[in-house]
């Protein structure tokens, strides 16, 4: 215990003390480097969540748009489906065509009635 009380205890002391202070400031920074770390990890998340959130409300959107959509299709195909069906009736009522004859008043009435049934369909839409 002699060995304390002279210079080489002090030297001992202040050596222990300096490394005991390296260690407590690497600690410290490294804690500073973690804490730094953990607040960039978040502003990141934070910025993730937002644009899913965003991309989300964008979803719902075209959701709510394509549900509107193929509900007028609905509507259109009802709508078109006697349409057809009727000039399709008519059509085949109709009496043939010679080969070298052009179409009468009767077909070219029909052809113009599904023209404008066409044409009628794409301007609801």
């Amino acid at each position: 215990m002699n060995w304390l009380l002279g210079w080489k205890g002090y030297a001992a002391v202040a050596i222990a003390a300096g490394l005991f202070a390296g260690w407590a400031a690497w600690q410290w920074q490294a804690n500073a480097y973690e804490r730094q770390i953990a607040r960039i990890n978040e502003k990141q998340a934070r910025a993730d969540l937002s644009a899913a959130q965003q991309e989300i409300s964008g979803l719902r959107q075209d959701t709510a748009n394509i549900n509107q959509k193929a509900t007028e299709l609905l509507g259109i195909q009802s709508t078109l489906g006697g349409q057809i069906a009727a000039i399709r009736k008519d059509m085949k009522n109709a009496k043939p065509l010679p080969a070298d004859c052009r179409p009468d008043d009767f077909r070219v009435r029909k052809l113009s009635d599904a023209v404008a049934a066409a044409k009628q369909a794409a301007a609801t839409r």
